[in-house]
Formats: structure tokens, sequence, C-alpha cells
């Protein structure tokens, strides 16, 4: 299997990435493909009070946010408007649901794509290329 033309793309802007899932399994999952991407978990919130706190003390380029978030402060979409406001972080939402049952709230947290559960390396990889188009240069 040859993903030389799509790893190129990643490549060429490594992230420093928060995951927030509050199932350790798939976090766990998740953490491990985007290493193998060769991108960087600036850590691994449970919840949304957790990710505020990686937030404010990690340089962090995107978040990966399940919508279905339980615990502190929120669900996912929560999460997610959180980190844009507070933080100027990006989400990548993920969900099991389909995605017409999310419904206008979705729209406050400005997604930069979607991550359908479950999901492979491959899906995972092409959710990022589709946000990193989507980020402003580093410095910028």
């Amino acid at each position: 299997m040859n993903s030389d033309s799509s790893a190129s793309t990643t490549a060429s802007r490594l992230l420093r990435v928060l995951i927030v899932e509050d199932e350790s399994l798939v976090s766990l999952f998740l953490q491990g493909v985007l290493r193998d991407l060769g991108h960087e978990v600036s850590g691994i919130a449970p919840s949304l009070r957790t990710a505020l706190a990686f937030a404010a003390g990690t340089p962090t380029d995107l978040a990966i946010v399940d919508v279905g978030l339980a615990g502190d402060g929120g669900d996912g979409i929560d999460a997610a408007v959180a980190l844009r406001a507070r933080h100027g972080i990006p989400a990548l939402l993920m969900t099991g649901a389909p995605l017409a049952s999310l419904g206008d709230r979705v729209k406050d947290a400005q997604p930069l794509g979607f991550l359908a559960k479950p999901y492979t390396e491959a899906d995972v990889e092409r959710a990022l290329n589709a946000a990193v188009a989507q980020l402003p240069p580093r410095g910028a």
C-alpha cells in the first residue's frame, strides 16, 4: 500500500493535535494513528474542562473532538466552540451519529471537517489533509 501522495500532504505540515475524547480506547487508538502519520499529540482530554486546561498551556494547531463527549462543562460541540473562542484552536469533529442528526448547533463550532466513527488510519489522514488546507500558515 503506497500512500506517498497523501503522506506528502500532511508531511508538509506536521500538526500538534489535542484529542478530546472520553473513551480511553478510542483516544489511545487515535493517538497511535496520529503518531504513525507523523503528528504530535499535544494532549488527551476526556472533558471540556481538561481540554481547555491543555489548550491554555500547550501549543496546539488543531483539536479532534468527539461530539458525544460527556463530563465536565458540556459536550463536544461546546468543547469545540470554547477551544476556538478562548484559544483560537479549530476543531475536527468526530461522531458515530449521522451528520444530519447533529442539527444547527454544530455550525457554532465552525468545524474544519468531520471524522465518522468507526474510522481507519486512511480516514484520519484524509480528514487531516482537508483540515490542513483550511488552516492559516504557522506564524501568520
